[in-house]
């Protein structure tokens, strides 16, 4: 797959494009980018898929920037791996957040990246204080030369798919629910930092990770998860969560941890960048009366991950 960071740079070829935001890429986009994709091939042209290098409210209404599902670089994978053949990234600045709808369609669609067919899902917005839909998208494509596939929003569970729901499925750690609107476990990418060395002294080393800033990842609890370490996969029980049983009453700015034990790994990981798919949810965040009675529990929590029969670790061979 091509990746394209400067739109001035980007060759001159008829694109079927997939336009949108696109973060978490669940089925609803893998929806509309498979439409793209069978387009494309269906009439000789290049499989696109036009995103932004960050969530558009992070420059439009940054109060209410979410927190994202996948980082950049998950998400160039992820689409990487629908068959695209290549992958515009726009850089969402305050230029571009107050282009006017129909100079979008000019500039950036027709002119910049020769569209043939663009690709929304029906509730796309777009332009200056969004107020671009799928059918202004219509109408500029009408004007200027290409055509405009609009794609229903895919349902689960009797209600429309979307990056929205999914931040809060994830945070009530409804896994299940979760990994069926993805298609796949949610995944969080991080590297391996110093902790507080507690989990060597109980007996359970732990991968202390520090998660991308502005992600968002399962609520407090205990879950079981592969997590890929130096090129190779690994059961997993992680815990995210403030360790309570530590907790003092001083400590009134305890933030998240996310701690992972990989099961059968022994060596250094402090540097590495672990890559964590969510798989099952253990339990939910405990306070217990002792180290020793935490231990056993621990004890416990890595026996069911070890036992755990989930087609993403069957797959691995784990």
């Amino acid at each position: 797959m091509d990746l394209v960071n400067d739109l001035a740079a980007a060759p001159r070829r008829a694109r079927s494009i997939a336009l949108g935001t696109f973060d978490g890429v669940h089925a609803g986009h893998q929806l509309v980018i498979g439409v793209a994709l069978k387009t494309a091939r269906q009439r000789d042209l290049t499989a696109t898929v036009v995103t932004f290098d960050h969530h558009p409210l992070a420059i439009v209404d940054p109060g209410h920037q979410p927190r994202l599902l996948t980082p950049p670089a998950v998400k160039q994978e992820l689409v990487a791996a629908l068959g695209i053949d290549e992958l515009v990234v726009l850089h969402f600045d305050a230029a571009l957040a107050a282009i006017a709808p129909e100079r979008f369609c000019e500039t950036v669609l027709a002119d910049a990246l020769q569209a043939a067919v663009v690709a929304v899902g029906e509730n796309f917005t777009f332009g200056a204080r969004g107020a671009g839909t799928a059918a202004t998208l219509a109408q500029g494509g009408a004007r200027l030369g290409f055509e405009t596939l609009v794609v229903p929003l895919l349902q689960s569970h009797g209600r429309p798919i979307s990056s929205s729901r999914i931040r809060r499925l994830l945070h009530d750690g409804s896994l299940p629910e979760v990994r069926a609107i993805l298609g796949r476990p949610p995944r969080l990418v991080g590297a391996v930092v110093h902790g507080d060395k507690r989990g060597r002294t109980l007996g359970f080393p732990t991968a202390n990770i520090e998660a991308h800033t502005g992600m968002l990842f399962p609520g407090r609890g205990v879950y079981v998860a592969r997590v890929r370490l130096h090129g190779n996969w690994y059961r997993a029980a992680v815990n995210v969560g403030h360790n309570p049983t530590f907790l003092r009453k001083s400590d009134d700015e305890a933030f998240v941890r996310i701690e992972a034990y990989l099961l059968g790994f022994s060596g250094d990981a402090y540097g590495a960048i672990l890559t964590v798919d969510f798989l099952a949810k253990l339990r939910a965040e405990e306070k217990f009366p002792s180290p020793e009675a935490l231990v056993a529990r621990m004890h416990d929590d890595i026996a069911r991950a070890a036992a755990l029969r989930d087609p993403a670790l069957l797959e691995l061979g784990l």
